[in-house]
């Protein structure tokens, strides 16, 4: 080759390098799609938050390296919702005024997302709740600007029933143990309601409301133990779910009575050999990291795996919901053609009538902006591949059986189901 030739070889490799470089230049100064999300970062509720906080900085990270939303990187701002419904009011303000995001997903806690909801349409910020369960959200309000992407209270609730009665038909009696506060009452309520509709003769024993926070159960127990009622219905969860579970098993609680928990899923790994067997425990939603349904799906099987690694355990629904929150927005922005003026605009479309089926299951948001999905419901047993308990005999509910229309008054629509939806109940093969 002559010495000219090379010199244009090596000058065509110089223009290519350089264009390369711009276009990394380019992608890396495109002003970022600002997010906010509220969780639990500290307190009893941290060990939902966290991992919810990893799992998203993890798929922000994953939007990021495969060249971000229409060339835009995501940015996450976090707010610690162990400060309190005032706090996080007062950071949510000050993050929307002051023009530091895009959007936010907020509200591990209900009464963040009862609190926050309002503001968010007076401040027209595109928000998304991602694990908070109260019906009452959209059920007293309307809102343009708040959209919900996982379940709420009466589904997990109403599929649990369902599922309790199928599988054990001879239940006469039924005791309960939920925290003192909205959640755990509404819970509870919504369990109840749909057990009595469906079987009038079954009789409630117990309704007890510990504190949130309580440290020693004792009292409790020897109360549950002395009743030895046919099942046990709890939504304790965090920190109080975790003492609840080991201090009963130390006392052989279960050793007469059924656990049934909505949401022990989160639960399991963090309790270990102590959570008992053929309890009855639901994921709030279709995502669980054992799912068979999920089995082939390697876009799971990789996000499953990669937490893992950076967590050292498997990830639970708080962190598929987190998950599904920010997936929602990256959907729902497929359309945005990266103009700054447009994106927030583009964003409530987006997520208007938004559909999502992906490696976190499967889900639709109806009309009044509330996401409806299929409930994973089974019985926890012995793994040898793992020192926790794991979920068999799945049942996946569809929504039309735990959730009443979009406009009809939860409380209402529980009292009238009867036993053909506990009929339509089907266990996975």
């Amino acid at each position: 080759m002559g010495i000219a030739n090379r010199r244009g070889v090596n000058r065509a490799k110089l223009m290519a390098l350089a264009c390369g470089a711009l276009l990394s230049v380019s992608a890396q100064a495109a002003e970022p799609i600002r997010i906010g999300i509220s969780t639990f970062l500290s307190g009893a509720g941290a060990v939902f938050g966290v991992p919810a906080q990893h799992a998203a900085q993890m798929l922000a990270d994953s939007i990021n390296a495969s060249g971000g939303i229409n060339g835009a990187p995501v940015e996450l701002t976090f707010i610690d919702e162990n400060r309190g419904v005032d706090s996080v009011v007062v950071e949510y303000r000050g993050l929307v005024e002051g023009n530091k995001v895009d959007a936010m997903i907020i509200g591990l806690s209900s009464s963040i997302c009862l609190a926050v909801a309002p503001v968010a349409e007076q401040l027209q910020m595109p928000t998304v709740l991602w694990d908070c369960g109260t019906a009452r959200l959209y059920e007293e309000n309307q809102y343009q600007y708040v959209y919900r992407t996982g379940d709420y209270t009466p589904s997990n609730n109403v599929a649990a029933a369902l599922y309790l009665l199928k599988t054990h038909p001879e239940v006469k009696t039924i005791a309960a143990i939920n925290q003192d506060y909205a959640f755990g009452r509404d819970n509870w309520a919504a369990f109840k309601d749909a057990v009595k509709a469906i079987r009038p003769d079954i009789t409630i024993s117990a309704e007890l409301f510990p504190r949130l926070g309580t440290s020693d159960y004792s009292t409790e127990i020897s109360r549950l133990s002395a009743q030895r009622p046919d099942v046990i219905f709890t939504t304790l969860w965090g920190g109080d779910m975790n003492t609840f579970v080991r201090q009963a098993n130390s006392r052989s609680l279960f050793k007469n009575s059924i656990l049934v928990s909505p949401n022990g899923e989160a639960a399991l790994q963090q309790t270990g050999a102590a959570f008992p067997d053929n309890a009855i425990v639901g994921v709030r939603g279709d995502s669980y990291a054992f799912s068979p349904v999920m089995q082939d799906n390697p876009e799971h099987a990789k996000f499953v795996q990669a937490f893992h690694e950076k967590t050292g355990a498997y990830p639970s629904f708080p962190s598929y919901h987190m998950v599904q929150a920010l997936q929602a927005i990256q959907t729902s922005l497929q359309g945005w053609n990266g103009e700054r003026a447009t994106l927030k605009t583009d964003l409530l479309a987006g997520l208007k009538g938004l559909e999502l089926n992906d490696f976190t299951g499967h889900l639709v948001i109806r009309e009044d902006n509330q996401a409806m999905e299929g409930q994973l419901v089974g019985t926890t047993r012995s793994s040898p591949d793992h020192e926790f308990k794991v979920i068999g005999d799945i049942a996946i509910i569809q929504p039309e059986l735990t959730s009443p229309p979009a406009g009809e008054l939860s409380q209402e629509w529980i009292k009238k189901l009867t036993q053909d939806a506990v009929q339509n109940v089907q266990l996975l093969p």
